[in-house]
C-alpha cells in the first residue's frame, strides 16, 4: 500500500507548492517525511544544546538521507521520457484505451518507482487512469494500459500529465511535469440505434463509387493479410505472384440513406442527443455496409 500525503488546508497547500516548486518540478512532502523532518528538528536542537558528538552524528545523517532523496529522486526523474497514445477511438463518457510508454533513457541504471498521472493544478476536461512501474530495466521500454474517459464529444487538450516517484525513502513525492500533448477527437457518447430505421431510398442506375465494401463487385486485390477471410483469396493471382492476394470489393451506389441532423448549438442537451441519435444510426449502417450515407 503506497504511503499517504498529509493532508493540509487548500490555501497552505497552494502555498507550499509555490515555494517547493521549481523548473517544472514540484515536491509533496508525505506522513513519513513530515515525521522524519520533526525528528531531523528535534536531534539537530537537542544536538545544539548538549553538545553531543552522537547527536550531531545522528543530525548530520539525516541531513545527509534528505539531500540525497532530493538528489536521486530527480535523477530518477529525468532519465524517464513518456508518452501516453490511445490505442483506439474515444467516445464521450466512455473509458478509451491508452498506452503510457515508459522509456528509459539511461543504458546503464535501472529506474525505479515512477508513475504517471495527471496534474491536479490543471482544470483538465477529462481524466486518464494512473501507471506505476516498479522497475524500468537500463534503455528498456515499459509499455502499460490505462484508460481515458472524456465528458463532451469535439476536440479536446489532453489531461495535463506529470511522471512522479517516491524514491528512495517515501520522505517526498517529486513531480516533473510533461510537455502537453496533442489535442484528441472525441466521437458523440454512443446510444442504442432507433428501432425504427428510415427506409433505405433506392432509385437511379447503378454507379460506382469507389468505396470498398464487404462484398459485391471486384474493387481490386491486396495482399493477404491476419485477420482475413480464406473466400475471400484470389487464386490465379495467389499462383501468378506466389503469395496469398485477396480481393476487395466495391459497394454499390444504388442505395442511399439519407441522415436529418436539425441545426443546434453544441452543448445544449436536446441538440448533443439528437448528434448521439444520428451517430448510432450511421454507425449501425456502415456496420452492415448496405447503403450509402448523406448527411443534411
Amino acid at each position: 500500500m503506497s504511503e499517504p500525503v498529509l493532508t493540509v488546508p487548500r490555501r497552505r497547500r497552494r502555498g507550499l507548492r509555490r515555494w517547493l516548486s521549481a523548473r517544472g518540478r514540484r515536491l509533496e512532502i508525505t506522513r513519513s517525511g513530515w515525521l522524519f523532518i520533526l525528528l531531523t528538528l528535534a536531534v539537530g536542537f537537542a544536538a545544539i544544546n548538549t553538545g553531543a558528538n552522537l547527536l550531531h552524528a545522528i543530525f548530520g545523517a539525516q541531513m545527509a538521507l534528505i539531500v540525497g532523496s532530493g538528489v536521486l529522486s530527480e535523477s530518477t526523474l529525468r532519465r524517464v521520457h513518456v508518452r501516453r497514445t490511445l490505442a483506439g477511438s474515444l467516445h464521450a463518457q466512455e473509458p478509451g484505451p491508452v498506452v503510457v510508454e515508459l522509456r528509459n533513457a539511461d543504458p546503464r541504471r535501472d529506474v525505479l518507482a515512477v508513475s504517471v498521472e495527471d496534474d491536479d493544478d490543471y482544470d483538465n476536461p477529462g481524466r486518464c487512469e494512473p501507471v506505476f512501474a516498479v522497475r524500468v530495466g537500463a534503455g528498456q521500454t515499459v509499455r502499460l494500459p490505462a484508460r481515458l474517459v472524456m465528458p463532451t464529444r469535439g476536440r479536446h487538450p489532453r489531461p495535463r500529465a506529470v511522471v512522479a516517484t517516491r524514491f528512495p525513502f517515501g520522505l517526498f513525492v517529486k513531480r516533473r511535469e510533461l510537455p502537453v500533448e496533442d489535442p484528441v477527437r472525441v466521437y458523440p457518447r454512443r446510444v442504442p440505434p432507433s428501432p425504427e430505421l428510415r427506409p433505405v431510398e433506392r432509385g437511379g442506375p447503378p454507379r460506382t463509387t469507389g468505396r470498398r465494401a464487404r462484398s459485391g463487385e471486384t474493387y481490386g486485390l491486396r495482399p493477404y493479410r491476419a485477420g482475413d477471410e480464406l473466400r475471400r483469396l484470389h487464386w490465379p493471382a495467389t499462383a501468378r505472384l506466389g503469395q496469398p492476394v485477396v480481393r476487395e470489393f466495391e459497394a454499390g451506389g444504388e442505395a442511399r440513406v439519407r441522415l436529418s441532423l436539425r441545426p443546434g448549438r453544441a452543448g445544449v442537451p436536446a441538440f448533443e442527443r439528437e448528434v448521439e441519435r444520428v451517430a448510432a444510426e450511421a454507425e449501425l449502417r456502415l456496420g452492415r455496409d448496405e447503403a450509402e450515407l448523406e448527411l443534411y
